[in-house]
């Protein structure tokens, strides 16, 4: 595998398109809605953003990105002020080290990232926390690759993603103390982007990994394809899965509103015309948890990339997106 493939892994995890039909279950789609919003590109300047969050008192941004022309290894998470807008700063700056996938803790005193070590036989990723007034950090995992970390809404835990190898991912939650459990994952399954929601319930994304012949040139070879994602609940206490959008479509990157009741996600199950090829593959939907209806929001968005972000008010949604040839955020107002 190339270097520079694998330096993304964490970032942009390229899956397979390929479809796989499943009988849909009782949470199958209702009823599809268009909901007329307005949206616009955040920071549309010389930064290329992967992933953003709000502030909980929705004054404030992080993201990680970096300046365009930059090599990939200086993304870094920057804050910026929204209300006044401000020009956005560096909030991480370790030369050995790339940031990524952001989120502010319930109180705004921490940010919780991924860490990527970069260099000769440096391939890992670590889960740490950083004091935004002080800037003092701590390193709580050591991985093998950490990635995606989400708060518990008391903010005394993160729940993240382990993925010892591509086609293998757990959910792990660890402590301020570093103190871990695994929470869910076996083998044959890539449990990704959790999404600790107010509610109590982690939701994250499922795929199912499988062997396939391909010939190339008279040759045989086996790889893995990934297949379709969805979407699953789990109570970390009594660690039963629930599934809450698993059907015949690929579905990707749960986030769960601030008030509990609407769960934005991205899917194909319509297809994006334009935006920028392959990247753009997915559209924004909401599904309501009280009668299950699911409403389209907008297309051209990334089905890989950073996750979604909802504002405090839960007026707001970004998203990821090469809609504007670089990588970049996008927010829209949610009526």
């Amino acid at each position: 595998m190339k270097k520079s493939t694998f330096l993304f892994f964490g970032l942009l995890l390229i899956v397979s398109s390929t479809l796989v039909l499943a009988e849909a279950n009782s949470t199958q789609l209702a009823s599809v809605q268009q909901l007329v919003g307005s949206e616009k590109c955040f920071l549309p300047n010389n930064y290329d953003i992967w992933s953003c969050d709000w502030a909980p008192d929705g004054k404030t941004m992080v993201f990680a990105g970096k300046i365009n022309g930059q090599d990939s290894t200086k993304i870094k998470i920057w804050q910026c002020s929204l209300e006044p807008a401000s020009t956005p700063e560096m909030l991480t700056n370790t030369e050995s080290l790339f940031d990524y996938a952001p989120r502010w803790s319930p109180d705004g005193a921490k940010v919780v990232m991924s860490r990527r070590a970069y260099g000769k036989d440096k391939l890992g990723a670590s889960i740490w926390t950083k004091e935004v007034a002080s800037g003092t950090g701590k390193q709580l995992t050591d991985g093998p690759v950490d990635q995606d970390p989400f708060w518990s809404p008391k903010g005394d835990q993160i729940v993240f993603s382990r993925i010892p190898n591509p086609y293998k991912g757990s959910l792990v939650i660890t402590d301020l103390k570093g103190e871990q459990s695994v929470l869910a994952g076996k083998d044959g399954e890539l449990l990704q982007s959790p999404w600790w929601g107010s509610n109590g319930l982690i939701y994250f994304t499922k795929f199912n990994p499988e062997p396939k012949n391909v010939s190339v040139s008279g040759q045989n070879y086996q790889v893995m394809q990934f297949g379709k994602g969805s979407i699953w609940a789990i109570n970390p206490e009594k660690r039963e899965q629930i599934p809450v959008v698993s059907d015949e479509y690929d579905n990707r990157l749960p986030a769960l509103a601030p008030d509990g009741t609407r769960l934005a996600f991205v899917s194909n199950r319509q297809s994006s015309k334009d935006g920028h090829g392959k990247y753009d593959r997915g559209s924004l939907y909401i599904k309501n948890l009280k009668n299950n209806e699911i409403s389209f929001v907008t297309n051209k968005v990334g089905l890989n990339g950073g996750s979604l972000s909802w504002s405090p008010d839960g007026k707001r949604l970004a998203f990821f997106t090469f809609r504007s040839i670089r990588p970049a955020i996008w927010v829209i107002k949610i009526p």
